[in-house]
C-alpha cells in the first residue's frame, strides 16, 4: 500500500536551504508550495529552452524573469536557457541555473546549508557546480521513454544519480521496486512516496453524494463521469467511447487542454476524434487548478481511463489518484500498477468489459459506494504538505 508520511515535529536543526531543480510541473511545484517549516527556505526553478518557452507562449522580452519571492520562505525563479543545454552542453547549461542559486543563498541565506533536489538525472552536472551538503534524486517518470533515442545513456546518467545521492524518491511504487533491483547497492536509499493531495483538491468534508455542479456543465443530464487531466495517447478512448454507448443516458465530462486531431486524425486521435462524435461526451477544455475540485466534487463517478498498454502509464503515479481522492466521490481506475495499490478504497477492474460493469454497478447504488468517508481521510492524511515533510524528515 501507498507509503502514508508521518507528520514530523520539525526538529530543530540548522536552517536548511532546498533548491528544486525543477520544478516544471504542477506536481512538483504543488508539493514544495505546502512545505511548512521554520527553518527551510526552498527555492523553484523552473527551467526551459527558447523553443519550448515560445510554444509556450513566451516571448524573447519576458525571458529574462527576476528572483520572486512566493511566502516567506519560499521562492521561485524561471529560466529560458539555449537549446540543448540540458542533453548536449549540460556543463555549460548549468551555469546559469547554478548562477541563480548561488545569488539567492548570498542575498538571502548565506550560511545555511543546501540541499539540491533534481527531478531529473543530468542535473548531476548541476549538483557537481554546486556541490550541494545534501542531494536527493526525486523521480517522476522513465525518462528512458522521454527521450528513447539516448535510452541507454539516460540510464547510465541515471543509475550514477541514484548511486552517488543521499535519498532518492520514487513516486511510482513499480519504478522504486526497478531502481531497488537494478541498483542493489543503493536499495536502502531508495524510498517510494507518492503524490499527496494538493490543498486546493481536499474537500472541507467527503462527499458522499455528487455536490452540484459547476455552472458550465450543469445543464448536462446525469450521472456525470468525469475525467479530468490531459488530452493524451495515455488516455484508453476506445474505452470511453464503449462507456459512453453502454451508459447513453450518462454525460462524459473531459476537463484538460484539448488537441486538435489532425486532418484526417490517425491513431489514437482518431479514438478521440471518434469520442468526440458521440453526442454524452463532452470536452470543455482546460480549466484553472483552483476550480478541478468542484468538477471532482460534482461527479458521480470519478474516472481514470488510462491504457494498461502504455509504457508511460505502467511505471506513472497519476495525480488523480489523490485529486480525485480528496473530493470523496467514487473512482473507477483501468487496472496499472499504481492504481492496484488502492483496490481498498475504489473500483480497479481488470478489462474493459469489467470497468463499464464497475461505473454501471457505481451508479446502481446512487453513486454512494460506502468508501467516500475512507477516501477523504486517506486524502486528509497524505496531503501535500504531510508528503513535503515526510520528504524532509528523510532528507534530512
Amino acid at each position: 500500500m501507498p507509503v502514508e508520511p508521518n507528520t514530523s515535529t520539525a526538529a530543530m536543526l540548522p536552517h536548511q536551504g532546498i533548491a528544486v531543480a525543477d520544478a516544471g510541473w504542477f506536481t512538483t511545484e504543488n508539493l514544495f508550495r505546502e512545505l511548512r517549516r521554520d527553518n527551510v527556505s526552498t527555492l523553484l526553478l523552473t527551467c526551459k529552452d527558447y523553443r519550448n518557452a515560445w510554444q509556450s507562449g513566451q516571448r524573447p522580452w519576458s525571458w529574462r524573469s527576476p528572483l520572486r519571492q512566493i511566502s516567506p520562505q519560499l521562492w521561485r525563479r524561471d529560466l529560458v536557457l539555449p537549446t540543448g543545454w540540458m542533453k548536449q552542453f549540460p556543463r555549460l547549461g548549468m551555469r546559469p541555473i547554478a548562477r541563480s542559486v548561488r545569488n539567492w543563498r548570498r542575498e538571502l541565506m548565506s550560511q545555511n546549508q543546501l540541499s539540491l533536489i533534481m527531478t531529473y538525472p543530468h542535473y548531476l552536472h548541476l549538483r557537481d557546480q554546486l556541490q550541494p551538503a545534501r542531494t536527493l534524486y526525486y523521480n517522476l517518470d522513465d525518462y528512458t521513454l522521454y527521450w528513447p533515442n539516448q535510452a541507454a545513456k539516460i540510464r547510465a546518467l541515471e543509475q550514477k544519480a541514484v548511486r552517488e545521492s543521499d535519498l532518492t524518491l520514487c513516486v511510482s511504487h513499480l519504478r522504486a521496486e526497478e531502481l531497488r533491483a537494478s541498483i542493489p547497492e543503493a536499495a536502502e536509499r531508495i524510498r517510494y512516496l507518492p503524490h499527496g493531495t494538493p490543498s486546493t483538491m481536499l474537500a472541507e468534508h467527503p462527499h458522499h453524494l455528487p455536490a452540484a455542479p459547476p455552472h458550465d456543465i450543469a445543464h448536462l443530464p446525469r450521472p456525470l463521469l468525469g475525467y479530468v487531466g490531459s488530452i493524451e495517447d495515455r488516455v484508453d478512448w476506445q474505452l470511453l467511447h464503449s462507456l459512453s454507448e453502454a451508459i447513453p443516458q450518462a454525460s462524459i465530462v473531459l476537463v484538460g487542454r484539448p488537441t486538435p486531431p489532425p486532418y484526417p486524425p490517425e491513431g489514437w486521435l482518431a479514438d478521440y476524434a471518434r469520442c468526440l462524435l458521440k453526442p454524452n461526451i463532452h470536452a470543455i477544455g482546460w480549466r484553472p487548478q483552483e476550480s478541478l475540485l468542484s468538477y471532482n466534487n460534482a461527479f458521480d463517478v470519478c474516472l481514470i481511463p488510462y491504457r494498461v498498454d502504455h509504457p508511460f502509464n505502467r511505471v506513472c503515479c497519476p495525480t488523480k489518484i489523490m485529486d480525485s481522492m480528496g473530493s470523496g466521490r467514487p473512482i473507477v481506475a483501468t487496472s496499472i500498477p499504481e492504481c492496484l495499490l488502492y483496490r481498498r478504497l475504489f473500483n480497479v477492474p481488470e478489462d474493459p468489459n469489467a470497468f463499464i460493469a464497475s461505473v454501471q454497478a457505481v451508479l446502481a447504488i446512487n453513486s454512494d459506494d460506502g468508501r467516500a468517508e475512507a477516501r477523504h481521510e486517506h486524502a486528509r492524511r497524505n496531503t501535500c504538505g504531510h508528503v513535503a515533510d515526510q520528504l524532509l524528515d528523510w532528507l534530512f
